[in-house]
Protein backbone atom coordinates (compact mmCIF):
# COMPACT_ATOMS: atom_id res chain seq x y z
CA UNK A 1 0.00 0.00 0.00
CA UNK A 2 3.09 2.27 0.66
CA UNK A 3 4.63 2.08 -2.59
CA UNK A 4 1.11 2.38 -4.11
CA UNK A 5 0.60 5.66 -2.52
CA UNK A 6 3.76 7.02 -3.19
CA UNK A 7 3.46 5.85 -6.60
CA UNK A 8 -0.05 8.02 -6.59
CA UNK A 9 1.96 11.30 -5.18
CA UNK A 10 4.59 11.21 -8.21
CA UNK A 11 2.01 10.89 -10.64
CA UNK A 12 0.21 14.04 -9.30
CA UNK A 13 3.05 16.15 -8.70
CA UNK A 14 4.66 15.45 -12.40
CA UNK A 15 0.74 16.10 -13.46
CA UNK A 16 0.51 19.54 -11.68
CA UNK A 17 4.66 20.27 -12.37
CA UNK A 18 3.34 20.17 -16.41
CA UNK A 19 1.99 23.84 -16.05
CA UNK A 20 5.31 25.04 -14.82
CA UNK A 21 7.32 24.80 -17.87
CA UNK A 22 7.83 28.07 -20.10
CA UNK A 23 8.76 29.70 -22.77
CA UNK A 24 9.21 33.66 -22.34
CA UNK A 25 9.63 35.64 -25.76
CA UNK A 26 9.99 39.70 -26.04
CA UNK A 27 10.66 41.75 -29.34
CA UNK A 28 10.64 45.18 -30.10
CA UNK A 29 7.38 46.27 -32.17
CA UNK A 30 5.27 43.28 -30.51
CA UNK A 31 6.17 43.54 -26.21
CA UNK A 32 5.61 46.56 -25.03
CA UNK A 33 8.79 49.25 -25.12
CA UNK A 34 8.72 52.52 -23.78
CA UNK A 35 10.81 55.27 -24.90
CA UNK A 36 12.35 57.62 -22.22
CA UNK A 37 14.28 60.58 -23.94
CA UNK A 38 17.62 61.16 -24.24
CA UNK A 39 20.63 62.80 -22.91
CA UNK A 40 23.31 64.78 -24.32
CA UNK A 41 26.99 64.00 -25.68
CA UNK A 42 28.56 60.95 -26.44
CA UNK A 43 31.49 58.80 -26.01
CA UNK A 44 31.00 58.71 -22.24
CA UNK A 45 30.63 55.65 -20.02
CA UNK A 46 26.53 54.50 -20.12
CA UNK A 47 26.14 55.34 -16.99
CA UNK A 48 22.26 56.81 -17.33
CA UNK A 49 20.47 53.65 -16.93
CA UNK A 50 17.65 54.94 -14.59
CA UNK A 51 14.92 57.08 -16.95
CA UNK A 52 13.34 59.91 -15.21
CA UNK A 53 11.24 62.87 -16.60
CA UNK A 54 13.72 65.12 -16.65
CA UNK A 55 15.17 63.27 -19.85
CA UNK A 56 15.30 65.55 -22.79
CA UNK A 57 13.11 65.03 -25.99
CA UNK A 58 10.62 63.43 -24.42
CA UNK A 59 8.47 62.48 -20.59
CA UNK A 60 9.32 59.30 -18.70
CA UNK A 61 8.10 56.03 -20.59
CA UNK A 62 6.29 57.63 -23.41
CA UNK A 63 5.61 55.15 -26.15
CA UNK A 64 7.69 53.80 -29.18
CA UNK A 65 6.69 53.33 -32.81
CA UNK A 66 7.45 51.29 -35.69
CA UNK A 67 9.69 52.37 -38.27
CA UNK A 68 9.31 49.90 -41.05
CA UNK A 69 11.56 47.20 -42.62
CA UNK A 70 15.30 48.62 -42.63
CA UNK A 71 16.87 49.05 -45.80
CA UNK A 72 19.92 50.67 -47.34
CA UNK A 73 22.78 50.39 -43.98
CA UNK A 74 20.54 49.34 -41.90
CA UNK A 75 20.08 45.71 -41.33
CA UNK A 76 16.38 44.22 -42.09
CA UNK A 77 14.48 43.74 -38.67
CA UNK A 78 14.55 40.51 -36.38
CA UNK A 79 11.81 38.21 -37.56
CA UNK A 80 8.99 38.64 -35.72
CA UNK A 81 10.22 42.17 -34.27
CA UNK A 82 10.43 45.62 -36.08
CA UNK A 83 12.88 48.63 -35.63
CA UNK A 84 11.35 50.75 -33.40
CA UNK A 85 11.88 54.94 -32.40
CA UNK A 86 10.26 57.68 -29.89
CA UNK A 87 6.89 58.92 -30.68
CA UNK A 88 8.82 62.09 -30.12
CA UNK A 89 11.33 61.54 -32.78
CA UNK A 90 8.71 61.09 -35.49
CA UNK A 91 9.85 59.08 -38.63
CA UNK A 92 13.30 58.43 -38.03
CA UNK A 93 13.53 55.42 -40.35
CA UNK A 94 16.96 55.41 -42.41
CA UNK A 95 17.49 59.18 -44.28
CA UNK A 96 14.14 60.57 -42.98
CA UNK A 97 14.86 62.66 -40.07
CA UNK A 98 18.18 63.96 -38.43
CA UNK A 99 18.35 62.60 -34.78
CA UNK A 100 20.87 65.00 -32.30
CA UNK A 101 23.56 63.41 -30.74
CA UNK A 102 23.21 61.62 -27.42
CA UNK A 103 22.28 58.71 -25.65
CA UNK A 104 18.87 57.34 -26.13
CA UNK A 105 17.41 55.34 -23.60
CA UNK A 106 14.39 52.52 -24.14
CA UNK A 107 12.77 49.85 -21.71
CA UNK A 108 11.53 46.77 -21.32
CA UNK A 109 10.46 43.80 -18.90
CA UNK A 110 9.07 40.73 -18.43
CA UNK A 111 8.47 37.95 -15.61
CA UNK A 112 9.86 34.76 -15.17
CA UNK A 113 8.14 31.68 -13.12
CA UNK A 114 10.81 29.72 -11.69
CA UNK A 115 14.71 29.08 -13.34
CA UNK A 116 16.73 28.07 -14.34
CA UNK A 117 16.08 29.85 -17.25
CA UNK A 118 18.72 29.85 -20.91
CA UNK A 119 18.11 31.16 -24.36
CA UNK A 120 19.41 33.89 -26.16
CA UNK A 121 18.92 37.88 -27.11
CA UNK A 122 19.70 39.24 -30.29
CA UNK A 123 19.91 43.26 -31.34
CA UNK A 124 20.52 45.92 -33.31
CA UNK A 125 20.69 49.21 -33.65
CA UNK A 126 21.93 52.89 -34.53
CA UNK A 127 24.51 53.58 -33.82
CA UNK A 128 25.36 51.21 -31.32
CA UNK A 129 23.62 50.06 -27.83
CA UNK A 130 24.35 48.86 -24.84
CA UNK A 131 22.08 46.47 -22.74
CA UNK A 132 21.51 46.20 -18.81
CA UNK A 133 19.08 43.39 -16.74
CA UNK A 134 17.98 44.62 -13.84
CA UNK A 135 21.03 47.40 -13.51
CA UNK A 136 23.26 45.11 -14.52
CA UNK A 137 25.58 45.48 -17.99
CA UNK A 138 24.45 42.08 -20.20
CA UNK A 139 26.02 43.67 -23.27
CA UNK A 140 28.66 46.26 -23.88
CA UNK A 141 28.56 48.75 -26.74
CA UNK A 142 30.25 48.49 -29.91
CA UNK A 143 33.14 51.03 -30.83
CA UNK A 144 31.35 53.75 -32.82
CA UNK A 145 34.68 54.55 -34.83
CA UNK A 146 34.61 57.48 -38.22
CA UNK A 147 31.20 55.66 -39.43
CA UNK A 148 28.62 58.27 -39.64
CA UNK A 149 25.62 55.59 -40.44
CA UNK A 150 26.80 52.70 -37.47
CA UNK A 151 28.55 51.71 -35.30
CA UNK A 152 32.01 49.77 -36.92
CA UNK A 153 31.66 47.24 -34.18
CA UNK A 154 28.74 45.22 -33.13
CA UNK A 155 26.07 45.79 -31.72
CA UNK A 156 25.41 48.20 -34.61
CA UNK A 157 22.72 48.80 -37.73
CA UNK A 158 24.33 46.51 -39.95
CA UNK A 159 24.01 43.18 -38.42
CA UNK A 160 22.24 41.45 -35.81
CA UNK A 161 24.12 40.55 -32.66
CA UNK A 162 23.07 37.21 -30.96
CA UNK A 163 24.04 36.18 -27.42
CA UNK A 164 23.41 33.81 -24.77
CA UNK A 165 21.04 34.94 -22.41
CA UNK A 166 19.38 33.85 -18.97
CA UNK A 167 19.60 33.01 -15.59
CA UNK A 168 23.92 32.73 -15.96
CA UNK A 169 23.67 36.47 -16.94
CA UNK A 170 24.18 39.44 -14.83
CA UNK A 171 21.07 40.89 -13.14
CA UNK A 172 18.73 38.10 -14.51
CA UNK A 173 15.90 37.04 -12.18
CA UNK A 174 14.60 33.33 -12.47
CA UNK A 175 11.74 33.99 -10.63
CA UNK A 176 10.40 37.27 -11.11
CA UNK A 177 10.75 40.25 -13.19
CA UNK A 178 13.62 41.42 -15.54
CA UNK A 179 13.49 45.28 -16.32
CA UNK A 180 15.63 45.56 -19.79
CA UNK A 181 17.36 49.09 -20.18
CA UNK A 182 18.64 49.88 -23.71
CA UNK A 183 21.25 52.56 -23.86
CA UNK A 184 21.62 53.70 -27.68
CA UNK A 185 24.06 56.10 -28.58
CA UNK A 186 23.65 58.37 -31.25
CA UNK A 187 26.32 59.87 -33.38
CA UNK A 188 26.71 61.72 -36.71
CA UNK A 189 23.29 63.11 -36.32
CA UNK A 190 21.55 60.66 -38.27
CA UNK A 191 18.83 58.76 -38.10
CA UNK A 192 18.34 56.50 -34.07
CA UNK A 193 16.58 53.31 -34.17
CA UNK A 194 16.13 49.57 -31.95
CA UNK A 195 15.39 46.41 -32.60
CA UNK A 196 15.87 43.47 -30.13
CA UNK A 197 14.30 40.23 -29.28
CA UNK A 198 14.81 37.48 -26.75
CA UNK A 199 13.57 33.97 -25.77
CA UNK A 200 14.22 32.19 -22.56
CA UNK A 201 12.87 29.01 -21.71
CA UNK A 202 12.79 27.03 -18.29
CA UNK A 203 14.75 23.71 -17.64
CA UNK A 204 11.43 22.03 -16.58
CA UNK A 205 10.90 20.04 -19.06
CA UNK A 206 8.45 20.18 -21.48
CA UNK A 207 4.97 20.27 -20.17
CA UNK A 208 3.73 17.11 -22.88
CA UNK A 209 6.51 15.24 -21.85
CA UNK A 210 5.46 15.71 -17.71
CA UNK A 211 1.94 15.10 -18.22
CA UNK A 212 2.24 11.74 -20.02
CA UNK A 213 4.83 10.29 -17.32
CA UNK A 214 2.23 11.65 -14.80
CA UNK A 215 -0.91 10.08 -16.89
CA UNK A 216 1.28 7.15 -17.33
CA UNK A 217 2.15 6.74 -13.85
CA UNK A 218 -1.57 7.56 -12.36
CA UNK A 219 -2.90 4.50 -14.91
CA UNK A 220 -0.07 2.09 -13.00
CA UNK A 221 -1.38 3.33 -10.10
CA UNK A 222 -5.07 2.46 -10.81
CA UNK A 223 -4.03 -0.74 -12.24
CA UNK A 224 -2.21 -1.85 -8.77
CA UNK A 225 -4.89 -0.92 -6.99
CA UNK A 226 -7.74 -2.73 -8.69
CA UNK A 227 -5.16 -5.84 -8.41
CA UNK A 228 -5.37 -5.28 -4.69
CA UNK A 229 -8.84 -5.32 -4.02
CA UNK A 230 -9.23 -8.57 -6.26
CA UNK A 231 -6.86 -10.20 -4.34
Amino acid sequence: MKDLLKLSALAAVLVASATYASAITIASGVTTTNYNGYTTGTGAPFNDINPTAADEDGAANSATMSIGTGGGVWENPIAGSSWITGTSLGDTSPGHVVVPDGYYEFTASFTTTGGPYTGSFSVAADDTVAIFDNGSEILAAGAIGPDGHCSVAEPNCAAIDTFAFGSASPGFNSNGVNNITFVVEQTGLAAMGLDYSATVTSAVPEPSTLLMLGTGLLGSAGAMFRRMRRS
